[in-house]
């Protein structure tokens, strides 16, 4: 299963070649990862104490995105292992009924303990989740 995310453009993503900066597809992704996330994370946990660290981002531009461009970011769990879980994003939009893919990217997401400074396991209620998500996709 895959989440997806429309995505607002702003005008300050935009550069003076007149299509959005690479780093603005960052933040989309970032904003399909927090609406995965919260089909994975309890809504009262504490982030404080145990979270995330993105440890890798990568990203493949294939066609530029531009203001007036309606684009949705679809979000997927690609894999689950024992403390991290990597996520692949595409960011496309619709052409004449087709989808016209603009970037694809993925991250590894890696489980933190705060108040200990060390990496930890995928909590347990995070790893059927996360799972669930990958296996939807396959």
């Amino acid at each position: 299963m895959s989440i997806l995310t429309p995505i607002q453009i702003r005008f300050s993503d935009v550069d003076l070649g007149r299509h959005v900066h690479n780093a603005a597809y960052l933040h989309y992704f970032e904003l399909g990862r927090m609406d995965l996330l919260r089909k994975v994370v309890e809504p009262d946990h504490d982030w404080v104490k145990i979270g995330l660290i993105l440890a890798r981002n990568e990203i493949d531009y294939r066609v530029p995105v531009h203001l007036a461009n309606q684009i949705t970011v679809e979000t997927r769990c690609l894999k689950v292992g024992t403390k991290s879980f990597n996520l692949g994003y595409t960011i496309f939009s619709m052409r004449e009924g087709e989808r016209l893919i603009h970037a694809q990217g993925m991250s590894v997401m890696v489980c933190f303990n705060y108040a200990t400074q060390q990496t930890i396991a995928i909590p347990a209620t995070w790893r059927p989740a996360l799972q669930q998500l990958m296996n939807d996709g396959q």
